[in-house]
């Protein structure tokens, strides 16, 4: 069962993966002022963190379910290398596409082969549960991740 504590914590890593973007200064078709994700943004901050924290549901939801997966031990630190990663390539789809969030298939997509890619360490006979798992959330999964 998911927790709002789980909920929260991946909420706040994923705002931890835009973190490289805020204090920043972009280049940006040479223009003079400055130009920051959150100018790019456009909505605030607090409009930017709730754009990033409706996904976290979505990462704790599948976390839970591929974790059930390998019969040995964790393959890394998921909140570092799949949520945080996640946070910061939304932050890169924004400052890319002039402020524009990106839709919802596109962070599934991306959410599933940051996964699958964290997941490649666990023991190659824990990959088609695995892969089973992911093609649950997108049909459009690369063969070469997590191939049998």
């Amino acid at each position: 069962m998911v927790r709002e504590l789980d909920i929260a914590r991946t909420a706040a890593g994923l705002a931890m993966g835009v973190r490289d973007f805020c204090d920043a200064t972009l280049l940006y078709d040479g223009q003079d002022p400055p130009v920051t994700l959150l100018s790019l943004w456009g909505r605030g901050a607090w409009e930017l963190q709730a754009e990033l924290a409706q996904y976290a549901p979505l990462l704790v939801q599948l976390h839970t379910e591929l974790s059930a997966v390998p019969k040995k031990g964790f393959p890394g630190m998921w909140h570092y290398e799949v949520v945080e990663a996640l946070g910061w390539a939304i932050a890169d789809w924004i400052v890319c596409h002039d402020g524009e969030a990106p839709s919802r298939a596109w962070v599934v997509t991306t959410l599933v082969q940051l996964a699958g890619q964290f997941f490649s360490r666990a023991p190659p006979a824990d990959w088609p549960a695995l892969r089973a798992v992911l093609l649950c959330y997108t049909a459009d999964l690369p063969t070469v991740l997590l191939s049998a």
